[in-house]
């Protein structure tokens, strides 16, 4: 990684051993997100986990740090989380993710050569940014390069790791979304899988596609497409709040019709259902357009392999049904991941409780696996 990493703690346990990771953090835009994993004789399992709403908006929380430390304090202690350790992403309302294009002269480092193209496309002095970037490729022949680059303003990763540190916390990695996302993918497969997948990341405002390959995350782009515009479609057809639009899109489900009828018997609402879907259907066809672009574009980077599935987390991953839509949609298997925790139970449920499934703590639970994964694909 680059200039932003503060501090990696990297760990190579025994497989006799027993030993608890440091905490993923995420302070999405609704909650406080916080997982706590651990290994034994090589499986990653459970050790505690916490998801809390804001009692008030995230900025004005992150203007009181003795209402954060509280928030914090009250996470930890609604579970058995050990130590103080975490690893952690900024807010990405305060990060800029891109794929980068640059090319490395003979006389040039890779670094300096990406920080020229960087800063033709920022405003403002580099010394006033902090810049993280992950290499993607490196073309030998044409000396051309790909990475993902994030850019946050400095005073707002100072603010941030000061706020933690006020709270109580050791930050001992700071990372960005796409690289959580893609340890998730790559431990809920095989070792020797070299599946192409596609992460379809869904926030509130933005989502992000990314494209992981084995362990490799060979594409990562955010876009402008999120819960609430699907929301503000079904609000302003029906002329209903917003909240009232949430309130109807938990008591209906998107599958299409022949599904929809055979899950009548769930109690949902069928008439509302294929309503609903005919209002979001626009939204849906603009982001299948921005998948299809990727799906191209990645055949282009793989030699014409394929990506074979989509997963789908975050916010609309609690749409009843959304998975089966958009399949329809994009033409390829979307599989939902309403519990990121569910590939590291150990007892069938039991160690996870009865708590609602939380799809959007995919990050935190990526961000947990740090130093974990035994197999070089941390």
């Amino acid at each position: 990684m680059g200039v932003l990493a503060l501090k990696y703690l990297k760990h190579n346990p025994k497989s006799t051993t027993r030993r608890v990771g440091q905490i993923g953090l995420d302070c999405a835009m609704d909650r406080l997100h916080l997982v706590q994993l651990e290994s034994a004789n090589g499986v990653i399992s459970v050790h505690a986990k916490a998801s809390l709403a804001y009692p008030e908006p995230l900025e004005a929380l992150q203007a009181a740090p003795k209402k954060m430390r509280s928030m914090i304090q009250q996470a930890l202690g609604s579970d058995r989380f050990r130590g103080r350790h975490v690893v952690t992403r900024l807010p990405s309302a305060e990060t800029r993710i891109m794929p980068v294009t640059y090319h490395a002269a003979n006389d040039q480092t890779a670094e300096a050569a990406l920080l020229k193209v960087i800063s033709e496309r920022i405003d403002g002095d580099l010394l006033d940014f902090v810049i993280d970037y992950l290499p993607i490729r490196s073309d030998t022949k044409s000396e051309e390069c790909l990475a993902i680059v994030a850019v946050a303003e400095r005073r707002r990763v100072i603010d941030y790791l000061e706020m933690l540190r006020k709270a109580g916390l050791a930050v001992d990695r700071l990372e960005i979304g796409p690289t959580a996302i893609r340890r998730l993918v790559s431990a809920m497969g095989t070792a020797d899988q070299q599946e192409n997948v596609l992460a379809l990341n869904c926030g509130r405002a933005s989502s992000y596609l990314s494209v992981i390959s084995g362990a490799r995350l060979i594409f990562d782009q955010d876009i402008r497409f999120g819960e609430m515009r699907m929301l503000d479609d079904i609000a302003r057809a029906l002329e209903i709040t917003q909240e009232a639009a949430q309130s109807l899109v938990s008591g209906c489900t998107f599958a299409p019709i022949g599904l929809s009828e055979i899950q009548a018997g769930y109690g949902f609402d069928i008439d509302a259902s294929e309503t609903l879907q005919q209002i979001v259907k626009p939204a849906l066809l603009t982001l299948a357009e921005e998948i299809n672009r990727t799906l191209i574009y990645t055949a282009s980077q793989t030699r014409g392999e394929p990506i074979s599935r989509i997963y789908l987390l975050g916010s609309l991953a609690r749409w009843q049904g959304m998975d089966h839509l958009l399949g329809t949609l994009i033409r390829l298997p979307v599989v939902i991941i309403p519990n990121p925790l569910k590939p590291f139970d150990r007892d069938n449920g039991n160690s996870m409780g009865n708590n609602e499934a939380i799809p959007e703590i995919a990050v935190a639970t990526g961000l947990a696996l740090s130093g974990l994964q035994v197999d070089g694909r941390n």
